[in-house]
């Protein structure tokens, strides 16, 4: 250990008893570079879903509309995202960490778990579901590659491996990331070849299209719990501003690569989806695997992360949870596949909740950072300082209001739908948010009254 390293120990006033600096800040020696910053990020994004979302996308509108609603979408990935990760890097303390301070106590864990542990879970049947079409797609004739029963055993095997570890397949992401750029390279030139040309395609008509902003609420949706847990990645990041660089340099350079790469691919094949599109243009069985092991290793991180959620408030053994998160999981993916089958409405139906639902958790906390703690008088760098002794509302109720409220815009029942069809939900539910909120925490704490309800004192071990 070196000597600065001894003497930031020493002033360290903290015990990590659950690991990774979940519940306590992220101390000095532990601060990375910019760049290691933006590679952790580029390999959370490399994942087969980020494919499959620009897929449907090019099923679901022209090729000029998926280009808008990509670049629209991930320029409010990219605000969201940005903010959400400078508030991380100023606070180093993980997203639940920072949710204590803007929802409460208890809000930190009602709202961990709708952005990791529902999500995470969440994604977890989508992506096993997605499994079992990839499968069938091989072997469309065998009773086991079965859309339903592909995704229970799928499932299945995934739950082991995350329950037993996967240390032993972790050097195998060194292999799966290259792969995925080579997979996405290949489907935006077989799109260009096999849809006969930039013109061609722009040509492109799916048979049912949607609305633009529809477009673009799948688009945020498909990242969003991303952009508001970007703390859990920024906290570790020396200067305060490189989570956000970061985040927005892979959201709008790679993000918009990657999607719109599918999109044309689909688009090529004839609006179908985009496993089936790989097939159809030849990419080969080796490409074919890769993103099916892709798949498969962030399946079990979507499962790992979602234990992981619940089990803070949760007291069984993480690998228990896991196993029984996997378990119900895969039986809800086989589910969707009896019953769905290849139609992709269900995954189509899940990222619109996401972005309708999501959005708004961030609109609290960007209200809470850079106004209502400004209102206050705090400079920047004291907003949500940690130290042992420091006492969290156990509810901020204000925040909780703010929340649903820009929820329940976003989702269409507190505004006309004329609204939603030109502004995206996304985009309704995370500026209802914000304004709920300093709408009612700045003239109640002028007149005197107090937007918290109890409190609870932190220990040296964040708890």
């Amino acid at each position: 250990m070196s000597s600065s390293k001894t003497a930031s120990s020493e002033e360290y006033p903290w015990k990590d008893i659950r690991g990774d600096y979940v519940l306590v800040p992220v101390p000095p020696w532990e601060r990375r570079t910019l760049m290691n910053i933006f590679l952790v990020y580029t390999g959370v994004l490399s994942c087969l879903a980020v494919l499959w979302g620009g897929g449907a996308l090019g099923m679901q509108g022209n090729l000029q509309d998926v280009v808008i609603a990509t670049v629209i979408g991930d320029i409010i990935l990219t605000i969201i995202g940005g903010l959400c990760a400078y508030i991380g890097g100023v606070a180093h303390q993980s997203t639940y960490g920072i949710l204590r301070h803007v929802y409460g106590w208890y809000g930190a864990w009602v709202f961990g778990a709708l952005l990791s542990g529902i999500p995470a879970w969440g994604w977890f049947v989508v992506e096993t579901w997605l499994f079992g079409l990839m499968i069938h797609d091989l072997a469309p004739q065998h009773p086991l590659a079965h859309i339903g029963w592909a995704s229970l055993w799928g499932g299945l095997l995934m739950t082991t491996t995350a329950y037993v570890g996967y240390a032993g397949l972790a050097f195998l992401s060194y292999i799966v990331v290259p792969a995925f750029f080579v997979i996405v390279t290949a489907s935006f030139f077989a799109g260009i070849h096999f849809g006969g040309g930039f013109e061609k395609l722009w040509a492109f008509t799916p048979p049912q299209p949607v609305p633009l902003t529809a477009l673009i609420t799948q688009v945020v949706g498909l990242y969003v719990c991303g952009a508001i847990i970007t703390s859990d990645i920024s906290r570790f990041a020396r200067k305060p501003r490189d989570g956000s660089i970061a985040w927005g340099v892979q959201i709008m350079v790679l993000m918009t690569y990657y999607m719109i790469a599918a999109a044309m691919l689909t688009m090529a094949m004839g609006g179908t989806y985009f496993s089936k599109a790989m097939l159809m243009a030849g990419l080969g069985l080796g490409a074919y695997f890769a993103a099916i092991f892709g798949q498969w290793t962030t399946n079990d991180n979507n499962l790992y992360s979602s234990a992981l959620a619940w089990d803070i408030f949760i007291p069984i053994k993480k690998r228990l949870l896991v196993l029984i998160l996997g378990i119900l999981g895969s039986l809800y993916a086989a589910y969707v596949g009896f019953v769905a089958g290849a139609s992709l409405q269900p995954f189509i139906n899940f990222l619109m909740w996401l972005g309708i639902w999501l959005p708004p958790i961030g609109g609290v906390m960007i209200a809470d950072f850079y106004v209502f703690q400004k209102y206050k008088g705090i400079p920047r760098y004291e907003r949500y300082k940690m130290y042992v002794g420091k006492e969290f509302p156990l509810i901020n109720w204000p925040a909780w209001v703010a929340m649903i409220i820009g929820g329940a815009a976003a989702q269409g029942w507190l505004m006309p739908a004329a609204v939603l069809q030109v502004i995206p939900h996304s985009l309704v539910g995370l500026l209802m948010a914000f304004v709920v909120y300093l709408i009612l925490a700045i003239p109640l704490d002028k007149a005197g009254v107090s937007i918290y309800i109890g409190r609870h004192k932190v220990d040296e071990y964040g708890k």
